[in-house]
């Protein structure tokens, strides 16, 4: 049963991550400033519905889990899933959210897009950038967790 959360735990954070991009890809494509106001918002309400409890269904079921297979550091496919992770929740903490934040900040500040300018744009990038790799460690993470190399 316990795997069976961690499993559910995995597919809320990494779904939600690649849904996120999904819908912020989609609104790049709009010049419309409630649109790209609305992916934000609603990429802030699934993070607190789906990736938020999804991380807290892995990492305590890990732990919980991981005692069976001699602990955190008898595997390197153990130890380097929980350091994939964390790195990847810590850019999510540390980087996206703020981005997220500013970003919403300048689109209500300013009337349009266009008047957003650059700032907008270069937040853009590095949302994508660090979305990126926030959504690729958890995922080699996965591979890790299922293939057990030695």
């Amino acid at each position: 049963m316990i795997k069976a959360f961690h499993i559910l735990g995995v597919i809320l954070f990494l779904g939600n991550f690649i849904v996120s991009a999904v819908w912020r890809m989609r609104a790049q494509k709009s010049d419309d400033k409630n649109v790209h106001q609305f992916s934000i918002k609603l990429i802030q309400r699934t993070d607190m519905i789906f990736t938020i409890p999804g991380i807290i269904l892995i990492a305590v079921t890990g732990h919980m889990l991981a005692p069976a297979f001699g602990g955190i550091g008898a595997h390197g496919w153990i130890y380097h899933s929980y350091a994939l992770l964390s790195i990847s929740a810590l850019i999510w903490v540390a980087g996206l959210l703020p981005i997220q934040r500013k970003q919403l900040l300048l689109i209500k500040e300013s009337h349009s897009l266009k008047e957003a300018g650059i700032r907008y744009k270069t937040l853009n990038r590095w949302w994508a950038i660090l979305g990126g790799i926030a959504t690729l460690l958890p995922m080699i993470a996965l591979y890790l967790m299922v293939v057990h190399p030695v």
